[in-house]
């Protein structure tokens, strides 16, 4: 009975020891800092291009389609998005979802950061 007192402890005392010791940070380390993803940005005195020319003559062009009335708004079809999960806004390639964007809700955001589904960058 005694030696598995002793053995009880023993155990015990370990696997206490080495809890604490895992909880321990190393010194002079950080902990990871999440960035959003680099957006490219075109900076405002940069020349006009032919192509850029030609996007505007487009724009400016009478012959666009019409607007069907039968079909819905599509602001209102992409906010009727509803995401089960992280894994299937990866399935669909929509990962990380940003809030404001179609489908972002805060069940996924787990840390609130107004950044869902982002990828996680372990140890």
């Amino acid at each position: 009975m005694r030696v598995a007192a002793i053995l009880i402890g023993a155990v015990m005392f370990g696997l206490a020891g080495g809890y604490a010791w895992s909880a321990m940070a190393p010194p002079g380390r950080k902990a990871p800092v999440y960035l959003p993803k680099p957006t490219m940005l075109v900076p405002p005195e940069a020349p006009e291009t032919a192509s850029d020319k030609q996007w505007a003559a487009r724009a400016k062009d009478s012959d666009a389609p019409a607007v069907r009335a039968d079909s819905p708004e599509p602001s209102a079809v992409e906010q009727d998005i509803y995401y089960s999960g992280c894994n299937e806004v990866r399935a669909a390639g929509k990962a990380p979802l940003y809030a404001g964007q179609p489908g972002y809700r805060e069940g996924l955001d787990g840390d609130g950061d107004g950044v869902a589904c982002e990828p996680y960058y372990g140890r």
